[in-house]
């Protein structure tokens, strides 16, 4: 009979998938100046986004912490309009601009908010002139197209390095044809449809592929006519384009159901899907392991276990897989155990220092009562190997190897030990390729096993 004992207690966390970021995006804030508003409704129309946003519900048959809706908030609360040069100083905190990045980020940062939308208004339509891209080096605030992609193309920077959060960019809103020119609305058409058609789809040759957290909604190409002009049907009068009732009934249904549509897909690609997480208790410790199904930007995990004050601390880390898309197989081994019982959780990292905390896994670890001696491991091995040996009582022991034909090669343990989990490392540099045999003796217990080094 062996003398190995595998207490094996395996705990599993749920039997269906442990989301490590966010599980789920269907609460927005929708932030934005007038034509925002218009289109959230209910702008004298028969709808309006939270209608909308109740039809949603119904459609999918969502309730409770499942259900939809979009808050409503102007934003930035300046006299100007909103344009893109300003969400670019928002998001990169630029001096005098503070106290509304401080605002945006507490939107991004609440957990109550999974969306994020944000948008220009009117003078986004009126661009200028083509411009060149050294224009982005001087003319910040300048209306041109390569200006205008610069600043978009600095918020997906951003945005990317929050995948638990979903973003919605709006693209421009077009004006009556009584108040632009057409050479302005052809540039407002084609910039709108670019950020749609181009960078959306990852076609842009300069940012490249498109971050999955970010959608683009194009309203421009949704409201305005063939020229660019937005139509007098659905502006408020030929010298007023804010949206009127008939806009918001054609914005509106829209609006919610692409970016909801959008964000639940999101759901399902979301970074870190972490399939199980179980551990057993094995006679050199507690062993871990886990599961992923998805992995995106994940730099590793931190193992954290409970302390007697309550509190989490770090005791290892095992890299991640960065991104993948194929099931990946973790295990790590707390070696520093005794009797009683232990907590543990992971700490999902990403590169950029995002992180996620996963369930937490309790395991009993209970006192040794018996004698073993593990195989080693690695083996075959070249040139070091470890030994792993468990004792049911303190005492003096010998830990020694053989060679092939008995003759005593090498002492590995020799003195007084304490009940409990031993490991010792095996150097066999200075050996011969082989059959060689490890023997361990106490007053109460014997074990022998073979091992082999290759060279």
């Amino acid at each position: 009979m062996k003398n190995k004992i595998f207490l094996l207690v395996i705990i599993l966390i749920g039997l269906s998938s442990t989301i490590l970021s966010q599980t789920s995006f269907r609460s927005a804030i929708f932030l934005h100046r007038s034509v925002g508003g218009n289109i959230y409704g209910p702008n004298g129309s028969n709808t309006s986004v939270p209608e909308e946003c109740e039809l949603y519900n119904i459609a999918h048959n969502y309730s409770g912490n499942d259900t939809v809706y979009i808050y409503d908030e102007v934003f930035p609360p300046i006299s100007t309009d909103n344009e893109w040069y300003r969400w670019h100083h928002i998001f990169d905190n630029d001096l005098g601009y503070q106290s509304y990045s401080t605002t945006f980020y507490s939107y991004i940062n609440d957990p109550n908010y999974d969306i994020i939308i944000i948008k220009t208004c009117y003078p986004a339509a009126n661009i200028f002139y083509v411009g060149v891209p050294s224009d982005t080096l001087t003319e910040y605030e300048e209306r041109n197209l390569e200006v205008y992609k610069w600043h978009i193309r600095s918020f997906l920077d951003i945005m990317k390095q929050y995948p638990d959060k979903f973003f919605v960019i709006w693209t421009l809103a077009p004006y009556t044809e009584s108040m632009t020119e057409p050479l302005f609305a052809s540039y407002a058409d084609w910039f709108s449809t670019w950020m749609k058609d181009t960078l959306a789809t990852g076609l842009d040759a300069t940012y490249g592929a498109f971050p999955p957290n970010v959608y683009v909604f194009d309203y421009f190409n949704k409201i305005a006519d063939e020229n660019g002009y937005m139509p007098l049907q659905y502006a408020i009068a030929s010298n007023d384009p804010h949206p009127n009732a008939a806009a918001t009934e054609l914005i509106a249904p829209q609006f919610v159901h692409e970016i909801f549509d959008a964000a639940i897909y999101y759901e399902s690609t979301i970074p870190v899907e972490l399939l199980s997480f179980s551990a057993s208790i094995i006679p050199i410790g507690v062993e871990l392991y886990w599961s992923t199904a998805t992995e995106l930007n994940n730099d590793g995990f931190e193992i954290q276990r409970i302390t007697d004050s309550g509190d989490f601390i770090p005791i290892g880390f095992v890299k991640g897989q960065g991104t993948s898309t194929q099931k990946k197989d973790y295990n790590f081994i707390d070696k520093n155990t005794t009797s009683g019982r232990y907590i543990y959780r992971l700490k999902q990292i990403d590169f950029n220092g995002n992180y996620k905390y996963s369930n937490q896994l309790e395991v009993d670890f209970s006192a040794i009562t018996t004698y073993s001696l593990e195989q080693n491991y690695p083996n075959p091995f070249n040139p070091s190997t470890e030994i792993n040996f468990t004792l049911a009582n303190s005492g003096n022991i010998t830990l020694k190897v053989y060679d092939s034909l008995g003759l005593e090669v090498a002492i590995l343990v020799d003195g007084y030990l304490k009940a409990g989990k031993h490991s010792v490392m095996f150097n066999a540099k200075n050996f011969t390729s082989g059959v060689y045999y490890y023997r361990i003796k106490s007053d109460n217990f014997t074990s022998t096993r073979k091992m082999i080094v290759i060279k």
